[in-house]
């Protein structure tokens, strides 16, 4: 009974992909040179893609008084220059300061102390701003690099109800 179970699992899985790959080339014949490209371009990222050889992180620090100090940030700055060995470019903004670390090579940085010092920004910023943290890989010099790139970002909404005004009814209600 197993072995008949096998055999008809089998040929539903041949079945499912004979589906599929029917479906994919119907797909691929209505679209023109270059999107073939791009959507083969899209399942190799998605699929096949190996692991980055580098990485970058891209962090913004919004300033302000009701956000963590400068000193605080400074800190947070501190921590990602060891975690890239220095290699890491401050820029001074209107509103925020900027962090940009150059490509270092992914086995010379420490990813567990860049993921644990984003969890500790997203704790500095949690009563004012959300954290945006987007992944970028992307070829660049022949090789692939991830790039990280973190930014508070304010809600446009407030997050409890507890501390908006209460309605005023107008004289008309």
């Amino acid at each position: 009974m197993g072995e008949r179970y096998d055999a008809e699992s089998e040929t539903s899985t041949r079945g499912g992909a004979a589906v599929a790959t029917d479906r994919v080339r119907h797909l691929v014949s209505r679209l023109s040179d270059g999107d073939v490209v791009q959507f083969a371009r899209g399942l190799w990222r998605r699929y096949v893609r190996e692991d980055p050889a580098d990485c970058r992180v891209s962090i913004t620090f919004p300033t302000g008084p009701d956000r963590p100090t400068v000193g605080r940030i400074h800190d947070w700055i501190a921590d990602l220059e060891v975690a890239f060995e220095g290699r890491v470019d401050v820029y001074a903004r209107r509103r925020s300061i900027a962090v940009v670390t150059d490509t270092v090579p992914a086995d010379r940085v420490d990813v567990d102390a860049v993921e644990s010092i984003i969890e500790r920004i997203e704790a500095g910023y949690a009563e004012t701003h959300s954290l945006a943290h987007l992944e970028k890989v992307r070829p660049r010099n022949g090789r692939l690099v991830r790039t990280d790139v973190v930014v508070p970002v304010k809600p446009l909404f407030p997050r409890d109800r507890a501390t908006e005004p209460k309605r005023v009814r107008s004289a008309a209600d």
